[in-house]
C-alpha cells in the first residue's frame, strides 16, 4: 500500500498594503476588460483574476458598480496626470493632441477601457458613472473649445466629435499600422476644422465666389 501523499502546505498570501491590494484588483479588472470588454466583469471574476476572496473586492470597491466607476477613473486619470505633466497648451488642438498620445501611447486594454466608457452603452444601473465620465470629458474639453461655438450645445457637440476622432486616429495607430507620430499630427487638423466653424465657412464662400467669378 502507498504511503499517503504528503500534504501541499498552502502559500501565504503575501501581505500588501490596502492601496497597493486596491491596484492590484484594478488591474485584474483591467485584465478581464481589456480582453472580454467591460461587459464581462463581475465581483467573483475579478477577485480570481486578482488571486484574492471576492470579500476583499466588495471591501475596496463596495459593489460592481464601485468597481466600473474605480477602473474608468483610474485609468483616466493617469491619462489626465501625463497630460497635465507635459503642460498642454490653451487651444482646443493643442489639448488634443496631447489627448490622442496618452491615448495612442496607453496599453491596448486600457485604450478598449476608455473606449468603451466614451462610446456608453454599459449596463443600465451604470449609467451613473457614464454621466461621470461625459461630465469628466466636457469639464476638460468644453473651456477650450467654448470660444469658437455659438453655444453649449453646439460646444458639446464638438467635443463629442473631437473625442470620436481622437479614439478612431488611436485605433487606426494601434490596429492598422499609422503611424504614432503621425496619428498624433493628423488630430490638430481634425479638431481645427471641427471647431472652427466661422474659418471653414469663411474658406466654402471665398471659394465659391472664386469659382463663380471664373
Amino acid at each position: 500500500m502507498s504511503p499517503p501523499a504528503a500534504a501541499v502546505p498552502e502559500v501565504p498570501r503575501p501581505y500588501l498594503k490596502a492601496d497597493d491590494r486596491r491596484a492590484q484588483i484594478l488591474d485584474a479588472a483591467a485584465v478581464i476588460a481589456g480582453r472580454d470588454g467591460l461587459a464581462a466583469l463581475t465581483m467573483a471574476g475579478v477577485a480570481s483574476e486578482a488571486g484574492v476572496s471576492r470579500q476583499w473586492v466588495h471591501e475596496h470597491f463596495g459593489d460592481l458598480a464601485g468597481l466600473y466607476r474605480a477602473l474608468l477613473f483610474d485609468r483616466f486619470a493617469a491619462l489626465d496626470a501625463r497630460i497635465d505633466a507635459e503642460g498642454p497648451p490653451t487651444a482646443g488642438a493643442g489639448f488634443a493632441r496631447f489627448v490622442a498620445r496618452g491615448v495612442i501611447d496607453a496599453s491596448p486594454a486600457d485604450r478598449r477601457i476608455l473606449r468603451a466608457a466614451v462610446d456608453g452603452g454599459l449596463r443600465d444601473e451604470l449609467a451613473p458613472v457614464e454621466e461621470e465620465v461625459r461630465t469628466r470629458i466636457f469639464g476638460r474639453w468644453l473651456p477650450l473649445v467654448r470660444p469658437g461655438c455659438r453655444d453649449d450645445a453646439e460646444a458639446r457637440a464638438v467635443v463629442q466629435a473631437a473625442v470620436g476622432a481622437v479614439f478612431g486616429l488611436a485605433d487606426q495607430a494601434g490596429r492598422d499600422g499609422l503611424d504614432p507620430d503621425r496619428a498624433e499630427e493628423l488630430i490638430g487638423p481634425l479638431i481645427d476644422a471641427i471647431a472652427d466653424r466661422s474659418g471653414i465657412t469663411g474658406r466654402s464662400v471665398r471659394r465659391a465666389r472664386r469659382s463663380r467669378a471664373v
